[in-house]
């Protein structure tokens, strides 16, 4: 009997904790989901492509991924991830790997940042400065 309880104690502890942390990866976020477990607290994941798409090709259904919040950075996180959805953006992201996790998934969101590519940056700039422009009319009119 103390056999089985050692070992059971044993299996436990090796579940506990990460089994790695500090991971990061570019990748193109597609949906957030809603999931609300019979057993569980409602909890909110994403679905991201990690085959990031290149002059059209390249992501596939198996490099998809799917990531839960981290409680300390959840609404921080889910308001990039939510911009770059909208706006069809990439971002980096860093995400730790629990060993176990009895109701979420295991991948865990550290960090977001949403990468601007250098043309949408000028383009934004021409954008920014037509706008400007119009009002300087406008307010002269």
């Amino acid at each position: 009997m103390n056999k089985a309880i050692t070992i059971g104690i044993l299996l436990s502890l090796t579940a506990c904790g990460y089994s790695s942390t500090g991971n990061e990866g570019v990748c193109q976020p597609k949906k957030m989901h809603h999931n609300t477990p019979i057993v569980c607290s409602d909890y909110d994941t994403i679905d991201v492509s990690m085959g990031v798409m290149r002059n059209g090709v390249g992501s596939m259904s198996t490099q998809d991924m799917t990531l839960a919040f981290s409680p300390a950075t959840q609404a921080d996180s889910e308001t990039k991830l939510k911009q770059a959805i909208d706006g069809g953006k990439l971002v980096k992201m860093t995400y730790s790997d629990r060993r176990f996790s009895f109701c979420q998934e295991t991948e865990q969101i550290e960090t977001v940042e949403i990468i601007e590519t250098t043309a949408e940056t000028n383009e934004d700039k021409e954008q920014h400065k037509k706008d400007l422009q119009q009002l300087d009319k406008l307010n002269k009119e």
